[in-house]
């Protein structure tokens, strides 16, 4: 009897110690930019943030999942972005990307934080345009 309740207490502390799922950007589809946003619209401007849809969906492959707290903590907050709408896991969700390479995606009430440290070559391509 004491081993059951021992397995028992070992299944439930393996249960509650599990990680969460991370986002799986290969079920990332139909990527569409909705708008451009900015807080100083004359530091930051279209141009430094000017991804094509295409771009945006290389934008989260290639970003790390970061805690939010790491986001805020470590990363450079630009105040302009480029947001829209995608499909992820057959779910419509909003995103957005920031000028200083970070970004998120929000499906319902979860939200999926990303920053690119190797994401310089995508900003200025869009800066070449």
């Amino acid at each position: 009897m004491r081993s059951i309740i021992l397995a028992i207490f070992c299944l439930v502390l393996q249960a509650c110690g599990s990680q969460p799922q991370t986002f799986n950007w290969a079920d990332i589809n139909n990527v569409y930019i909705a708008d451009f946003v900015s807080d100083a619209p004359q530091q930051c401007k279209p141009t430094d943030v000017d991804l094509s849809n295409i771009q945006v969906k290389q934008f989260f492959q290639q970003a790390a999942e970061v805690e939010h707290k790491t986001l805020h903590d470590h990363y450079n907050y630009a105040p302009c972005a480029i947001e829209g709408t995608l499909t992820y896991q057959q779910q419509s969700c909003n995103w957005q990307v920031r000028a200083g390479a970070t970004g998120y995606i929000q499906c319902a009430g979860d939200y999926y934080y990303f920053a690119c440290d190797n994401c310089e070559q995508l900003f200025n391509a869009s800066a070449q345009k």
